[in-house]
């Protein structure tokens, strides 16, 4: 790695939500990774999900929602750009949901056909009084998705807060011969955080779906992983006022690429 750019990966497998889905019940368990930083230099990031214990199993029943509610600390000496990837389960499980009569229905909404989100995941709104910048990822063609998010737009204002910038749908890995499906999520925060600043919460809580068959063996995962850059000696493609407060899209996305490429390396 070269010297003049220093890259962290913070694998933080704390955020790994391990899900054991019944038909009637479902039981959390988080696994906490005990070294769930790596630290080059003084660039350092560190992921934190509030009330949310990782030691601590909890019991719930499709349809109830679990405080999650990650965010990235700068806990570094360095100022960095910070950015998280989520990666959300899908299966063909068949789900119960309400129809537009308000009369509950067997299947997928819409007659959508296929594997679909597990979760819904709730951002809590407002997240202070002047500005309610929670959006939805909107969902491609043949898909149900409900995630909500602190989004860096209130009402045509831009605000603090994180912006989507890929999407990826339909994705499998294979471990041990046991194959799972997720849709995964990249998300970059639209500001630098200077040392001991954190983010706004991603999201707030996460919802299992009801649903009234297919047992889920074995488990699945809501997977967070946290990435940080140093914000010095960045040279992203295009020119980048880094004095300002705040970064739109393109430019954080223009950073999230060099990211990319490092953690390729």
């Amino acid at each position: 790695m070269k010297k003049r750019l220093v890259l962290i990966i913070a694998a933080a497998l704390s955020a790994v939500l391990l899900v054991f889905i019944g038909i009637t019940m479902a039981s959390f368990i988080d696994y906490e990774v005990k070294d769930n930083r790596i630290t080059i230099g003084n660039v350092s990031v560190e992921l934190d999900e509030g009330d949310f214990d990782p030691d601590e199993p909890h019991d719930i029943v499709p349809g109830s929602r679990l405080e999650k509610a990650p965010k990235l600390t700068n806990d570094g000496s360095k100022d960095e750009f910070v950015f998280m990837k989520i990666t959300v389960p899908i299966d063909s499980a068949t789900f119960l949901y309400e129809a537009d009569d308000g009369v509950n229905q067997k299947g997928t909404p819409n007659g959508l056909a296929g594997r679909q989100q597990m979760f819904r995941f709730i951002a809590n709104a407002p997240v202070s009084p002047a500005a309610d910048n929670v959006k939805s990822v909107t969902a491609p063609e043949g898909r149900e998705v409900d995630f909500k998010y602190h989004s860096d737009d209130a009402d045509g204002e831009t605000v603090d807060g994180w912006i989507l910038l890929d999407s990826k749908y339909s994705r499998s890995k294979t471990v041990e011969g046991t194959t799972t499906y997720y849709d995964e999520y990249v998300f970059g925060y639209n500001k630098k955080l200077r040392p001991n600043e954190e983010t706004l919460t991603l999201f707030d809580e996460v919802q299992l779906k009801s649903f009234i068959d297919r047992e889920i063996v074995g488990g699945t995962e809501i997977g967070v992983v946290a990435y940080g850059i140093q914000a010095d000696n960045l040279k992203p493609e295009g020119e980048i006022d880094f004095t300002k407060q705040r970064f739109s899209e393109q430019e954080i996305q223009a950073i999230y690429t060099i990211v990319k490429n490092k953690a390729n390396e």
